[in-house]
């Protein structure tokens, strides 16, 4: 029986760090080789994209993709971490923001920005965590990063709070998006409440909690699991023969001339079980060499 290769949708709960729900899927399912793709706050619910088996040495391919979060702002107050997890540092006076100012203050955060990581976060300075240092009353100086917001909406705006629907590139605090909303017009803001709605192909809708996974009585969780065929189908992708097959466990390149133009492809075998992804030669021609080879059973 081969071992499980998939992902799971679950839709995180609040209250639980992402490393959290590693540890009770690995329970769940009896399996040591499970990691996430994307890290979502405690603070924060909603998709967390958990791969299972070998489907975790092809996280890189989910880490990349479009983020979507529906995030709620409080104006008036400035906590030291940014967002409700945070000590309340500063309470400002709100004073009358109109719809037309929102609107106009988001539309410097749309499209390419450049963002300064908040000091309650795991990057790291010299080797520690940022947040370590932050505990310990120490600010270090970060460097602004470019980051994509390629939507950026009002859902819902009832003073002091604001509800905005987001779409951005990976790498996007909404953290620092909410602080530096704040700052632009005057007031300050955090914050206070945050739901991932999508990674990548992956949505809230379809995500299963915890709880389902772990329900006795119900479905086995191997139902709630997509195979990488439809997990990774935003990757071009082929179907190769059993020699191709053997030449890739090998090592060995091999021609492709019917393959999509892409730099990296996905290559299935005839039962749709991944064998491994592949890179394209430097040429641009049909030739393909194993980067990461998963299966050639």
């Amino acid at each position: 029986m081969r071992d499980p290769i998939g992902v799971l949708n679950i839709d995180k709960p609040r209250g639980l760090t992402s490393h959290d729900v590693v540890a009770r899927i690995r329970k769940i399912a009896g399996l040591q080789r499970v990691g996430h793709a994307g890290t979502l706050d405690p603070l924060a619910r909603g998709v967390l994209v958990v791969c299972l088996g070998k489907a975790t040495r092809l996280i890189e391919y989910l880490v990349d993709t479009r983020k979507s979060y529906v995030a709620t702002v409080e104006f008036g107050i400035v906590t030291d971490t940014w967002d409700a997890e945070g000590e309340i540092i500063e309470r400002r006076k709100v004073e009358p923001l109109s719809p037309q100012r929102i609107e106009e203050a988001l539309d410097r955060f749309r499209g390419t920005i450049e963002q300064v990581p908040p000091m309650y976060s795991a990057l790291k300075h010299d080797g520690q965590p940022l947040y370590r240092l932050a505990r310990k009353g120490i600010e270090v100086q970060r460097e602004a990063r470019s980051v994509e917001i390629h939507r950026l909406e009002v859902r819902e705006w009832s003073p002091p709070n604001l509800v905005i629907d987001i779409e951005c590139s990976k790498g996007t605090y909404i953290r620092s998006l909410a602080h530096d909303l704040g700052e632009t017009v005057g007031v300050g803001a955090y914050l206070s409440d945050l739901t991932r709605t999508a990674v990548g192909p992956f949505c809230l809708e379809r995500a299963v909690s915890l709880e389902q996974l772990a329900a006795d009585g119900g479905a086995p969780w191997q139902d709630y699991m997509l195979p990488i065929y439809e997990a990774f189908a935003h990757i071009p992708s082929v179907t190769v023969d059993t020699e191709t097959k053997k030449r890739i466990g090998y090592g060995q390149q091999v021609s492709l001339p019917l393959a999509p133009k892409a730099e990296i492809i996905f290559a299935y075998d005839s039962d749709r079980h991944i064998v491994a992804v592949l890179e394209s030669d430097a040429h641009g021609g049909s030739l393909w060499r194993p980067r990461k080879v998963l299966n050639t059973n």
